[in-house]
């Protein structure tokens, strides 16, 4: 089934409606991977589809009747019987249980009251969010069979932003694609039953903290960054050497960490600015800061002269209340340097990622309306607002973010795409290199908010 794959040299279909035979060639292919990976026999896989599970045309066609052939013939293809014959039970994939029943297909949707009978016929539920993930009010993926595009929803909560009409819906085998994706690289493991590790396990799924891909990449990414600019400095390197790994002590990390990792193997470099205003970063504001074990502190790695700036936001009684990018129990230090930090995370929670990052600006932008995450909203968007976006609001923290994810829940952006992306930039001569290495000063990230350049700071979705 693997020659199903997207790929660029296998892209995407122009077909009517849903392409139900790669989409379910997909999902299939999924339910096989998690199924030999948790240490199951392909002999023993019952592949019964969705619509033979439920009875088939004698007892679904009032259910066929409401749904576009092609999700008919997608449920005819995708196999369900192994949801239903499982012991222990197997999940579909680590956000979604599994395909969902007739008599749920439609019921999952928040409607608002604008909505009347017919329209709520054009989208479909097709999988069940994994309700282990402790989302309030669970949804699952929701199939538009207006669009014939997808997305995936871990709480019915989350339809404000999707249904405000300015979110994109992806095609479903690209959804499916990402699934599969994940599963190559690790970032979602199906394991047997003799895995006695602390990951939250969703039978057969768990979802490590890192891989080691995403160290290796990372490292690649700030190999090529630093190489990059080296060979376009005027003159010969510095001799004064600059070292991630200075941040290990300070930051008393653990050395099965993501952090460590990358900071004790990344390369010295012989210059001082690695991106505009920002060097390696000489100091740890959250060091002292207590945390409950196993957590992890915010890690800063790349460093401002200036501070952070502090975003706000109007309370409904008038005052402007801070909008801090930590959590609670790091909100006591106000004063720390904008830059880039590996964000906090508990790697054996549910949402257990070791590698986001957020670049914290030393001013807000956004402003002149420009500035977007990668689902394409203005920078302080009112995402839960339906129609046209509102006036654009001014933040220090939304540039590189993905918004909302189409693929995984709660993750940061991966540090690797935002190296890979500087590297880029550097490459193409976007951002220029003098004797201290990438030049412009840390004004120079304000281009992301102009009509010439915020496409230059907008990184693609990503999971």
């Amino acid at each position: 089934m693997s020659q199903w794959r997207v790929t660029a040299e296998r892209p995407l279909r122009e077909v009517d409606g849903l392409d139900h035979e790669r989409c379910a060639a997909l999902h299939n292919l999924i339910v096989e991977r998690g199924w030999t990976a948790s240490g199951r026999s392909l002999r023993d896989l019952h592949r019964q589809t969705w619509w033979e599970c439920y009875g088939g045309d004698a007892e679904l066609s009032p259910h066929a009747a409401k749904l576009s052939p092609s999700v008919v013939a997608f449920l005819k293809a995708a196999w369900h019987g192994y949801a239903y014959t499982a012991q222990p039970p197997h999940a579909f994939f680590r956000y979604l249980a599994g395909l969902c029943s007739p008599d749920d297909l439609w019921e999952n949707l928040n409607y608002g009251e604008d909505e009347d009978d017919l329209n709520k016929k054009r989208y479909v539920t097709l999988y069940m969010a994994n309700w282990a993930l402790g989302a309030s009010h669970p949804l699952g993926l929701v199939f538009d069979e207006q669009t014939f595009t997808a997305m995936q929803h871990i709480s019915i909560h989350d339809t404000g932003v999707t249904m405000n009409g300015r979110q994109i819906w992806l095609p479903f085998e690209l959804i499916l694609e990402g699934f599969l994706d994940m599963i190559d690289q690790g970032k979602a493991l199906a394991v047997d039953s003799s895995y006695d590790g602390n990951q939250e396990r969703i039978d057969p799924w768990i979802m490590p903290s890192y891989t080691v891909s995403d160290v290796d990449e990372t490292l690649e990414a700030f190999e090529r960054l630093a190489g990059a600019v080296e060979t376009r400095m005027p003159g010969a390197p510095g001799n004064e050497m600059h070292r991630l790994s200075d941040a290990i002590e300070s930051s008393a990390l653990a050395p099965n960490t993501f952090a460590y990792q990358f900071l004790v193997r990344a390369r010295e470099i012989r210059f001082s600015q690695i991106a505009p205003g920002l060097r390696i970063a000489r100091q740890q504001p959250f060091s002292s800061v207590d945390i409950e074990e196993g957590k992890l502190r915010p890690i800063l790695l790349f460093e401002s002269s200036q501070n952070a700036h502090q975003d706000t936001e109007r309370a409904p009684w008038g005052e402007e209340v801070p909008l801090s990018p930590f959590p609670r129990h790091f909100q006591a230090i106000t004063n720390y340097p904008a830059g880039v930090y590996l964000t906090e995370t508990d790697p054996d929670g549910a949402h257990p990622f070791e590698d986001g990052c957020k670049l914290i600006l030393p001013y807000a932008i956004g402003g002149n309306g420009w500035a977007r995450t990668s689902d394409g909203a203005l920078f302080g968007d009112k995402s839960h607002t339906k129609g046209p976006a509102a006036s654009p609001v001014p933040c220090s923290t939304q540039l590189y973010q993905q918004g909302f994810n189409h693929f995984i829940e709660t993750h940061d952006v991966q540090l690797k795409h935002v190296l890979s992306h500087w590297a880029e930039m550097v490459e193409e001569g976007k951002w220029a290199v003098d004797v201290d290495g990438v030049a412009g000063g840390i004004e120079k990230w304000r281009e992301a908010d102009t009509e010439d350049h915020w496409q230059d700071y907008q990184l693609p979705m990503s999971w």
